[in-house]
This record gives C-alpha cells, structure tokens and sequence, in this order.
C-alpha cells in the first residue's frame, strides 16, 4: 500500500501537489521494480505506463519555492530562531533517473561537487551486449564482480564498449530490479529464465526525454 506525507510545511496547495505527485511517481517506479523482481511483465507495463503519466505531470508542476528565513533592519536573524539549513530539494531524492532516448538508455544524476545534474548515455545494443554478459556470468545463480564481466564486447561489431556505458547499463537493471548486488562481492541475476525478456520489456516502458 502507497502512503503519502503530507506534512510539508508551509507550501502552496500547487507545490504540495506537485510533492504529491512526486512522491507517487517514485512508489510507482518502486512497484515496477518488485513485478520486475516477480517476473510479472504484464504489470511491469502497465504500472511503468502510469508511472510514465504521472512523470508528464511531474514536469507540469510548479516547482516547489525556497524559503528565506525574515532578517530584521540589522540584517539578522530574529531572535530564538536559529538559522535553518536549506531544505533539500525533493527531487534529489529520485537520483539517478532514467530515460529512453531514441536507442539511447539516459542515466541522470546529481553532482555534489557541481550542485547541478549531469547525464551518461548508453546505445541500446550496449545494454543487450551488457545483458548477455551478464546472463552467462550470473549462471546456476552465481554471484560475480564487474571485473569478471568487464570489458564488455558488442555482440554486433565485436567492438569494446567503454565501461562508463556499462556502469550505466547496471544502474539501471539493479534500480530496477533485474540484478541484485550482494555489498562488495558483487551482483547476481535472480530470475535467470526471463532475464532477457525482462530487459527488452522494461526498456520500452521507460519514460522517453
């Protein structure tokens, strides 16, 4: 069951309902990766396709406003309220985020150091070369590190694929559910059988940039 908070302080009704909206696009996501994880891929499509329609009214939203704290005539903070840190964004919450763009897999993320996002991109064929090397790593339920995986080969051309593009793959199948990591000993794929399945439908129900 999906519950909400609703306590945010002194906001607009438009910016606790773009809160809301938020907060549900983020379970929906949550609930795709469990029917990813259950091998349920009708649900998979249909809960990502709703989680696809509130993402559009996410966008919509206004965004949320910053408060100030109210100085006095001798630029300082009334006393017995004590400065506040800055609330952090809602929206950093959801890093990474990801995309379909054409036959690219968009990874967005959150720079600390640079206090703005960035993006890594992936090719299509990439995340199914990825895929097959991990298939055939994660055998009898194995549990394998990246570097008995890296460097990956494109099935198409036998071309090396650069390891930032594999690093995207990965994100995005253990945010969603289809490799498990296991702390440092590395990763597994649970549901072996519909792996591959499980991939390409995922894939097209991701949110197009």
């Amino acid at each position: 069951m999906i519950g909400f908070s609703l306590c945010y302080g002194p906001m607009s009704i438009e910016a606790r309902a773009g809160a809301i909206l938020r907060e549900t696009e983020a379970s929906l996501r949550q609930l795709t990766a469990e029917a990813a994880s259950a091998g349920d891929y009708a649900v998979i499509i249909k809960v990502a396709a709703w989680a696809k329609a509130v993402s559009e009214l996410v966008k919509s939203s206004a965004p949320e406003p910053k408060s100030k704290p109210v100085r006095n005539s001798n630029n300082s903070v009334p006393a017995g309220k004590p400065p506040q840190p800055p609330r952090r964004s809602a929206e950093r919450k959801d890093y990474p985020r990801f995309f379909r763009q054409g036959d690219q897999l968009i990874r967005v993320a959150w720079s600390k150091r640079e206090k703005k996002e960035y993006q890594h991109k992936a090719p299509h064929s990439s995340l199914k070369s990825l895929a097959a090397a991990l298939a055939e790593a994660g055998k009898e339920g194995r549990v394998f590190s990246t570097d008995q995986v890296l460097p990956v080969h494109d099935q198409g051309d036998g071309s090396e694929i650069p390891n930032y593009q594999a690093y995207v793959c990965i994100a995005w199948l253990k945010q969603t559910g289809l490799i498990d990591q296991h702390g440092r000993q590395g990763y597994s794929v649970p549901r072996l059988d519909d792996f591959h399945n499980a991939v390409e439908s995922i894939w097209r129900t991701l949110p197009k940039q």
